[in-house]
């Protein structure tokens, strides 16, 4: 009896410890995975790092940053929207995920409403298991497709909230984890430095066209062309240095009273070459009287939406036209 309960007793004890040493490297094995699992998480943020970094064109910086978030944290769609200057509405949206054709059935971006409006005005991330269960939803507009996780993180150009990330559908159904929020906070925070880079070398190539421009314009005076063709120059010029689809250059008539379009270069530009438009309703008259120069956000109204019908005497100002335009 003695040897049969000391032989069970030794098999006891051989079998618990291969009992613990399978524990032990099965947890073993869990936190090599995820050691792995975030080892290249780390180098995957640091290669879209890199990527952003190295452009400086502010188009494509948008689009790198967008496609960098959707890939590191398994997202089906990703969006980057742009606020603009007065900080309440979104005046761009870069996409990834959504096809041309869905685009189309959409019909318009979000200008930040719902969700999209209060990181707007409470710039803080914001991970959610369902977009439709928070009280500031707003629904979505019809053919838009089907978004339920969400994660949103603010991108900032120093102390300016530049814009926002937003992320839907993470893959396998799941919802964003705090290590998904970690990883694209990360990566807004590198971002913010590539688009204040983009946008100084932008605004450094846009002045050094400016010079060109006019240095040209100077030159095309001095070597005695006809005043009319450089007033062309002047106004074709400016609308590819400014990116509007239409430029002009105004003179004052002999009275004082009329601002009289000499020259036109863009879309529609032969219809208004030529136009009278009394001074009281022009927006160049204080860029005529002071110097200074005058923008207006507020798109143009006209009885027609195509420059080439519009009747004469309502002619837009040339503050008019870049601002419509651009």
């Amino acid at each position: 009896m003695r040897d049969e309960s000391g032989s069970g007793a030794e098999r006891a004890r051989l079998v618990l410890p291969e009992l613990k040493l399978d524990d032990l490297l099965a947890e073993l094995h869990t936190r090599l995975e995820a050691a792995r699992s975030t080892r290249d998480r780390v180098h995957a943020l640091l290669e879209a790092v890199v990527s952003i970094g190295s452009e400086l064109d502010l188009s494509t910086v948008l689009r790198r940053i967008v496609e960098a978030a959707t890939t590191l944290v398994d997202a089906r769609y990703g969006a980057l929207g742009v606020i603009g200057e007065e900080g309440e509405r979104l005046v761009r949206f870069v996409t990834t995920g959504v096809s041309e054709e869905e685009i189309a059935a959409i019909g318009h971006w979000p200008h930040g409403d719902g969700i999209l409006g209060l990181l707007i005005r409470e710039p803080r991330s914001l991970r959610l298991p369902d977009l439709a269960g928070h009280p500031a939803s707003s629904g979505f507009p019809a053919n838009h497709p089907p978004m339920r996780t969400f994660l949103g993180v603010p991108i900032r150009v120093r102390d300016e909230v530049f814009g926002n990330l937003y992320l839907t559908e993470k893959a396998g159904g799941g919802p964003f984890e705090e290590e998904d929020e970690v990883v694209v906070t990360a990566l807004a925070t590198a971002a913010g430095v590539a688009i204040e880079n983009a946008r100084l070398y932008e605004e450094t190539r846009r002045r050094e066209r400016w010079l060109e421009a006019s240095a040209e314009i100077s030159t095309t005076l001095l070597s005695g062309t006809d005043p009319r063709d450089v007033i062309d120059l002047v106004a074709r010029r400016a609308r590819e240095i400014a990116g509007a689809r239409v430029s002009s250059v105004t003179l004052v008539d002999e009275t004082g009273r009329e601002a009289v379009l000499e020259a036109a270069d863009g879309e529609g530009a032969h219809h208004l070459r030529g136009k009278r438009i009394p001074m009281d309703r022009s927006l160049a008259r204080k860029a005529l009287a002071d110097g200074t120069a005058p923008v207006s956000d507020t798109p143009l109204t006209l009885p027609t939406t195509r420059l080439g019908q519009i009747p004469e005497g309502t002619a837009p100002t040339p503050a008019d036209q870049t601002n419509q335009n651009q």
